[in-house]
């Protein structure tokens, strides 16, 4: 005998031993939008499928977030405000300009391996984003913008890097090669994360180093 919609409905909702767990609900939205924003795209993920993933309800899913595009928003939050943290750390901590744009292009590798899903979403989907989600995301990837063209402009006024470079486009081609990665890199494959940086360093500093 089938049993009725409302009683399945209400067998796969979550339920948490310890009691209601607010940040175990949102993460468990979060990683459900995550597989499927990457896997089927923004646009054909339902509403439905996301909290189904989640094994929740949709009144769960309002408690924590407005709608699709806050979650996808979230997402894009994760990713950047990870690399940014990291990326002014490697400018504190490395006083040599080449070390600094090594352990940049390493970082940025690295945020591909552990993040693979939301570089995917970010640069996939980030169109859907609106209004003040795109304004504050925009922002956010500007200020790591910013970061790895001043290094290499900090390079060329120094005389360390060759003048006849604008430091902005090399900051775009870095930006660019490191990002493609996550349509080919696999982590548990036969290159690590420190031989692709390896060999993407040889490619930039040979190109820049006077």
């Amino acid at each position: 005998m089938t049993e009725p919609a409302e009683t399945t409905a209400k067998s796969r909702r979550r339920r948490w031993p310890q009691g209601y767990d607010p940040q175990g609900t949102r993460r468990a939205l979060v990683d459900s939008s995550l597989h499927l924003f990457e896997q089927e795209g923004f646009d054909r993920t339902t509403l439905q499928q996301i909290v189904d993933g989640a094994n929740l309800t949709k009144g769960a899913f309002y408690h924590h977030f407005q709608s699709k595009e806050d979650v996808l928003w979230q997402i894009q939050n994760e990713y950047l405000d990870t690399q940014i943290k990291a990326a002014r750390a490697i400018v504190e901590q490395h006083s040599d300009i080449a070390d600094q744009l090594r352990a940049l292009i390493r970082l940025s590798l690295s945020g591909v391996a552990s993040y693979r899903a939301h570089v995917a979403i970010f640069y996939q989907e980030r169109r859907h984003l609106t209004g003040e989600h795109l304004r504050a995301v925009t922002e956010k990837r500007d200020e790591l913008e910013a970061l790895i063209c001043g290094i290499v402009q900090h390079g060329i006024d120094a005389g360390k890097f060759r003048s006849n470079v604008t430091s902005r486009i090399v900051a775009f081609g870095i930006i660019g090669m490191c990002a493609s990665t996550f349509q080919w890199f696999n982590p548990d494959g036969t290159m690590s994360v420190d031989d692709v940086t390896d060999q993407f360093c040889t490619l930039v500093l040979d190109g820049l180093v006077v």
